[in-house]
């Protein structure tokens, strides 16, 4: 075969070409660290690389909601931590305004305070996260939870719902509580209820005492007609009211008592009321009753100056607030429980997303030691190449003629 000029160029040309490719191949692993620059360099470590970076991108998103999710509870926990405060606070004025030697200005001076920690608690009610959403509102964390005020009663207007955070692939962590839970549902004891007059009330009658006897755990809702008459409903069997369970019955005088469930002969419920009721005015027998409702009723009582209404109301309050610590303890410590299985979930992550980076390394990442012993063996080559083609490149004819 007869070797040209071109050909002897050419093969020349292409090896130091060469050569210079994987020289630069070599220095940019080095410079990046990285020994796949490019899929081609080895296609089914890639595909694998691809898939492990997508699972720590999605691990890392996991991680952010853990830090919200973990932001949420502290701040659930704190106002939580403030209402227990305040219940307890207001139980221990609820004992002491039961001192029979107290006066009514000394009562009404309890009832002043209690007003204040009335406003307290229901600021808590209302607490508002970083971004503005309502806490305890349920879904509805837009709207105000709870409104109203102690002379006119406070309503929840919020929902039952419970918001949460998708903290792993297979969680989604409740990372609220329902206002209506916390505050709305004090349980008294199995045979015991709550008495309460209505926050809307106009007359000057109050709950001075109640007698139960095998009570049937049923809510009862008394209403005053003229009269004065009472109709009393049983709203657990009748909540629309149809049909009054014990007929108008027409009472005289400051401090009636209203008998009614059971029998006629063995009723199950004694309602006392002392003061003269208005006309729609609305008492009620419940075994649940709300937090606002049992510190009204307490303040109306210690402002009126009615030492049974006022003693009775003492007990209502420290039976109510006994609940509310119930009801916010069990919240709390649910909370505590999400933010424990937060921790958990944080530590799972943290070893997940050291995983995928070891996995990654192992698939992508250079051994220096190999790259810069081949960077030195490739510069070498490259030499070789290019003094190989000058030696080449000189043998011509010409030189011997």
């Amino acid at each position: 075969m007869r070797v040209t000029t071109g050909m002897i160029y050419d093969t020349g040309l292409s090896s130091i070409q060469k050569q210079n490719s994987r020289l630069l191949d070599t220095m940019e692993q080095v410079a990046t660290g990285r020994r796949i620059l490019r899929p081609s360099d080895d296609p089914v470590a890639s595909a694998r690389a691809l898939e492990v970076s997508q699972s720590k991108s999605v691990n890392s998103l996991y991680a952010a909601n853990q830090g919200y999710a973990n932001d949420a509870l502290k701040l659930v926990d704190s106002k939580l931590d403030a209402a227990t405060d305040i219940v307890t606070y207001v139980r221990t004025r609820a004992v002491e305004s039961g001192n029979g030697t107290y006066s009514s200005r000394e009562q009404a001076a309890i009832g002043a305070d209690i007003t204040q920690q009335f406003d307290a608690l229901l600021g808590i009610a209302n607490s508002q996260d970083a971004s503005g959403d309502y806490v305890f509102g349920g879904y509805r964390s837009n709207t105000v939870p709870f409104s109203g005020s102690l002379a006119a009663g406070v309503q929840y207007q919020g929902d039952q719902g419970v918001r949460t955070l998708q903290i792993s692939a297979s969680r989604n962590l409740p990372i609220t509580s329902s206002g209506e839970d916390i505050f709305n549902t004090l349980r008294a004891g199995s045979g015991s209820a709550f008495a309460l007059s209505s926050a809307g009330n106009n007359g000057t009658a109050l709950v001075s005492g109640l007698t139960l006897s095998g009570y049937d755990d049923h809510n009862y809702v008394v209403e005053v007609a003229a009269g004065p008459s009472y109709q009393v409903f049983d709203i657990t069997t009748d909540p629309g009211r149809a049909s009054p369970i014990v007929p108008t019955v027409t009472l005289s005088g400051g401090d009636n008592v209203l008998s009614f469930g059971g029998t006629p002969l063995a009723p199950m419920v004694s309602l006392s009321l002392n003061g003269i009721p208005s006309v729609g005015d609305e008492f009620s027998v419940s075994q649940v009753a709300a937090t606002f409702d049992v510190m009204g009723n307490f303040v109306n009582a210690l402002n009126s100056g009615n030492k049974a209404a006022a003693r009775f109301g003492s007990n209502q309050a420290i039976a109510g607030m006994d609940a509310a610590q119930e009801s916010i303890s069990r919240v709390r410590s649910g909370v505590g429980s999400r933010m424990v299985e937060v921790e958990t979930q944080q530590n799972i992550n943290s070893s997940m997303d050291l995983q995928y980076e070891e996995t990654l390394s192992r698939l992508q990442d250079v051994d220096y030691a190999e790259a810069v012993s081949n960077l030195t063996e490739q510069k070498l080559y490259l030499e070789a190449a290019q003094q190989s083609f000058l030696k080449v490149s000189n043998l011509s004819l010409f030189n011997y003629l």
